[in-house]
């Protein structure tokens, strides 16, 4: 996951910087006054504005000297202008905690200069950073504000950006009538502005818009006009691009020869440019189009040229794309060899992908969490900074009614009538702050049963999405397993081709796999409900383990891998089968998944001194060190891989963990890389002792 946001930004940063109007910020610097005045103030925001998109870390150093200057100055308005700057830059760096923090602060310094601009610029950026987090209720809410503050002030600029970002929300809503609507008038107010490249940028998106609803005569018309505008202000990058959608529209339209020659000579741009973040998809489409023109070799040729490119860049969904048409290739060439071939490369890279989407699953929620946590802390701070100046407050009433009382003895008659009248002052302020604090006390308490009322919210949303888990799990695994019953009795068969046998195998693994995916989530979700160890019962812990690698032989044997066990386990005990079972299956599952063939699997069982212990040694790859801090964490993969291509979801150690600590057992690992592991469990049961006669 970080090698690929890593080449990710690498990509991003370089096209960013062939773009960069490096002239603008020479200029800039070349005319920054070395007087600290509100010019250089404005100089300062202009080179961090400028260079946010290529070198973020320079955003933020001119941003932050910005921002100083500004509070040294005493800006009455506009302070907020660095600090949106700088939360644009730390965006671009990852950081988006970082960034949402700068944007809040944004907002509350431009409310409190009553800095319309800079108030609907911070709305707008928090927009941004909760559409990309996929938090769109509250994205959008950011957006409307914006967006009528930036038509109070008639900032056609700031306009045209939120109607985008408005645009680009809907889109993905698939709400295209209303999206169209706000593209057309972004790019109404771009054309009445008259920046080249704003109005290419508008057109692009409109192409889009319409390629994705099969528009495909809109979509060309309006892809003519960004390719004129593009020639106008010599932008190779965004030619390039609007070459390749233009290929894709024209071949989605069968108009095979004008496809072929635009795709070309977008093809021609990016080579010499060397933009290799869309050079699979062009060589794609090329292949695409030999593909329909009949031209089987040659297309063939495209996709592999493809898929190496893809591979170069650590593209996965280029490179499932190519191994995708090498498979439908593959099958129309009758070569059954290359489909299983090409079809179980497609198969890998998408479970991959399915793998990086819950990552980012998961750290979006993260996000959402730490958000509503800096939100709740920040609540709770301000009302403890007011219950603490109302009691500065009335210290300092006490303070001054004590130095009143100790005035001078001189005229005493004088000073007892000036004191009574303080003191009479003094109850009144005293009355007033005891109301004030009384109102602070209601607003907590009512805070507080807010709060009451989300968790209670909260543990609502977490029940229905484990009972939808649960729902979808077992409807899932139904009709997989009757597929896994289906293939086992064609399996029986006779006078099946060999191909046949390969494909029901094919079909007998992934199904098998899902199945083991479904399983897993189902006890990962059944443990996490669990709140006690069901009834223990009697049973025979040796037959137990016994069956457990009994099962497990056929396995082995096909990996040609030796799986052998020993015990001293006479006596029956009492405990929890159904967690021991589980507990012997992942360990040894894992222990033959990860070995080499040809090598060996030992279990081992013993009971001694009502402690039973289970050894599972291999001679796999081992564990790293990274590798063990991560062991038992949920949906964390290790660095090592199934030997033969099984699935592998990153949840078995970590069921083994629950378990294991649910029978108060403990569990030791033994390994080093190269050198194979050993797992140790040891876990206290209650022996049965046998009934003499």
């Amino acid at each position: 996951m970080t090698r690929a946001l890593f080449l990710w930004v690498c990509l991003i940063t370089t096209i960013s910087a062939s773009s960069q109007n490096l002239h603008k910020i020479d200029s800039l610097k070349r005319n920054l006054s070395p007087a600290e005045t509100k010019d250089r103030f404005s100089a300062l925001c202009s080179i961090a504005w400028e260079y946010r998109f290529a070198y973020p870390d320079s955003t933020i150093a001119y941003g932050e000297r910005a921002y100083s200057l500004g509070k040294k100055l005493n800006l009455p308005t506009d302070l907020a202008h660095p600090l949106n700057f700088l939360g644009v830059a730390y965006i671009y760096k990852g950081e988006k905690l970082k960034a949402y923090d700068l944007f809040v602060q944004a907002l509350e310094i431009s409310g409190q200069q009553h800095d319309t601009l800079q108030i609907a610029h911070s709305n707008n950026n928090l927009g941004r950073l909760f559409f990309e987090q996929g938090i769109l209720a509250k994205a959008y809410d950011y957006f409307i504000k914006a967006h009528d503050l930036f038509k109070k002030k008639n900032d056609s600029y700031g306009l045209a950006y939120t109607l985008q970002s408005m645009g680009n929300l809907q889109r993905t809503q698939k709400d295209f009538a209303q999206a169209e609507k706000n593209y057309q008038e972004a790019y109404a107010i771009r054309l009445n502005q008259g920046n080249s490249r704003d109005i290419m940028s508008a057109l692009m998106i409109l192409s889009r818009l319409y390629y994705e609803q099969n528009k495909y005569d809109r979509c060309i018309s309006l892809l003519h006009k960004a390719d004129s505008v593009g020639k106008l202000i010599g932008d190779e990058v965004s030619l390039a691009e609007t070459k390749i959608l233009l290929a894709k529209s024209y071949l989605a339209q069968g108009k095979l020869d004008a496809a072929s020659q635009i795709a070309q000579a977008g093809a021609t741009v990016i080579t010499h440019l060397k933009y290799k973040r869309i050079l699979p998809e062009t060589i794609l489409i090329l292949g695409e189009i030999k593909l329909q023109q009949g031209n089987l070799a040659q297309a063939e040729m495209y996709f592999k040229q493809s898929l190496e490119t893809a591979k170069e860049t650590n593209n996965l969904h280029d490179q499932m794309n190519a191994y995708h048409k090498l498979w439908k290739l593959a099958e129309q060439q009758n070569n059954q060899q290359k489909v299983v071939l090409f079809m179980n490369k497609y198969l890998l890279l998408n479970d991959s992908i399915k793998d990086l989407e819950l990552t980012r699953q998961i750290e979006r929620l993260k996000f959402q969490f730490d958000i509503e946590k800096k939100d709740r802390e920040n609540e709770s701070l301000k009302l403890s900074q007011a219950l603490q100046e109302t009691v500065i407050a009335r210290q300092r009433s006490e303070n001054i009614a004590l130095l009143i009382s100790l005035g001078g003895t001189a005229a005493i008659a004088f000073l007892l009538w000036y004191y009574f009248r303080k003191r009479n002052i003094t109850n009144q302020k005293l009355a007033a702050q005891n109301q004030f604090i009384e109102l602070q006390r209601k607003q907590i308490e009512k805070r507080n049963t807010d709060l009451t009322h989300q968790n209670h919210r909260l543990e609502e949303l977490n029940h229905e999405k484990d009972m939808l888990m649960n729902i979808v799990a077992h409807d899932l695994k139904s009709p997989l397993a009757r597929i896994l019953g289906l293939a086992n009795l064609i399996k029986m068969e006779k006078n099946l081709s060999t191909s046949q046998q390969e494909y029901l195998q094919l079909m007998t693994d992934v199904t098998q796999s899902n199945l083991d995916l479904i399983t897993d989530l189902l006890d990962v979700n059944a443990l996490h409900e669990e709140s006690k160890i069901p009834h223990p019962v009697e049973f025979d812990l040796g037959s137990l383990l016994g069956e457990r690698i009994v099962y497990f032989q056929y396995s082995s044997t096909h990996k040609k891998i030796d799986l052998s066990y020993t015990h001293n386990l006479e006596n029956q005990i009492r405990s929890n089968p159904g967690y021991f079972v589980r507990i012997i299956d992942n360990l040894v599952s894992n222990s033959i998944k990860f070995s080499k063939p040809g090598s060996s699997v030992t279990v081992s069982g013993t009971l001694t001194d009502d402690i039973f212990s289970l050894s599972v040694k291999d001679n796999g790859p081992g564990f790293s060190d990274e590798d063990k801090r991560m062991l038992y964490q949920r949906f964390k993969k290790l660095s090592a891989r199934p030997t033969a291509g099984e699935s592998s979801n990153g949840l078995g150690l970590a069921i083994v963990k629950t378990l294991v600590d649910r029978l108060h057992g403990e569990i030791a690992l033994i390994s080093e890389p190269g050198k194979g592991s050993e797992f140790i469990v040891r876990i206290p049961v209650k022996v049965v002792e046998p009934v003499s006669v």
